[in-house]
């Protein structure tokens, strides 16, 4: 399977505007213009940022014209996110039909950072090393796009041993894929993209999140995130409407109270138009 894998051209390398972007986003010494200059480099992601921003989604009463200015307005977070989620899906989806079958696991992954970016700000005290959950977040997934994409076969076999068994895509993908999930999928793929071994261990454990070696918390936080998400009602492609419950070293790393639960679904209520952005296809 990682041969298979290894021999996709079209994701051996990450973009450059999407490198650069990832490591602003890491350095703390980082400006919000120096997140709008690496965005502005490039032309196609500055024009499809400042068409979303420009939305009916968001709903200004005025018309934001460079990127800059987004930034002053929607905030550094706002703009950053929505540039990482632009290019992470086009990175993807080289039919209609592909895009459209993406929408709701590209809409989960940003429910996921989001849930992750709460984390993150609630437990850094704690754990210093949780800097970066969010883009943990938004990445856990890109096995899945991988799958949806490259091997349709072996997806429409998920699908139907989802149907007929009821049990859980991870489940399914472990089975038809002889003991390989979307996790070992997408961890391959963020190492071809010499992406931090943080985000790799995260994408790799995000199901079985004390299987990391070392135990590290990034994978706990981004497992949660997923997890509670879900448990919200916002699935990826192809889950089980009922949510999997969560591993129990990850509650007890990161404990999850109420107080934390509502500053979730506050921030998801609050990127609801952008949520619907991303489930109706229009950052693509």
């Amino acid at each position: 399977m990682r041969d298979r894998i290894e021999a996709i051209d079209d994701i051996a390398t990450l973009p450059e505007v999407l490198a650069r972007i990832i490591a602003v986003v890491q350095d703390e010494s980082t400006t919000a213009l120096d997140l709008a200059d690496e965005i502005g480099r490039d032309q196609a992601l500055a024009m499809r940022v400042l068409r979303v921003v420009n939305s009916s989604f968001y709903g200004f009463p005025r018309s934001i014209s460079s990127i800059p200015e987004a930034v002053v307005i929607l905030g550094f977070n706002e703009i950053e996110r929505l540039a990482l989620t632009i290019s992470v899906i086009n990175l993807f989806g080289k039919s209609p039909a592909q895009v459209r079958a993406l929408h709701n696991l590209w809409r989960h992954s940003l429910a996921c950072s989001l849930a992750a970016g709460t984390l993150e700000q609630h437990f850094r005290r704690v754990y210093p090393e949780i800097s970066g959950a969010h883009l943990a977040g938004l990445l856990h997934d890109i096995g899945k796009a991988v799958i949806a994409q490259y091997f349709p076969d072996d997806l429409a076999r998920v699908i139907q041993m989802m149907e007929s068994s009821g049990c859980s895509a991870y489940e399914a993908e472990y089975e038809v894929f002889a003991g390989i999930t979307h996790c070992e999928i997408g961890a391959w793929v963020a190492e071809r993209w010499r992406l931090p071994v943080v985000f790799v261990e995260s994408i790799a454990g995000s199901h079985r999140p004390s299987d990391v070696p070392g135990n590290p918390i990034m994978p706990h936080a981004t497992h949660l995130a997923d997890t509670l998400v879900n448990m919200m009602g916002i699935g990826a492609l192809n889950d089980q409407p009922q949510a999997l419950p969560p591993n129990p070293e990850s509650l007890e790393k990161l404990p999850i109270d109420e107080g934390i639960m509502t500053r979730i679904q506050e921030r998801l209520d609050k990127q609801r138009g952008l949520l619907g952005a991303v489930a109706l296809g229009a950052l693509s």
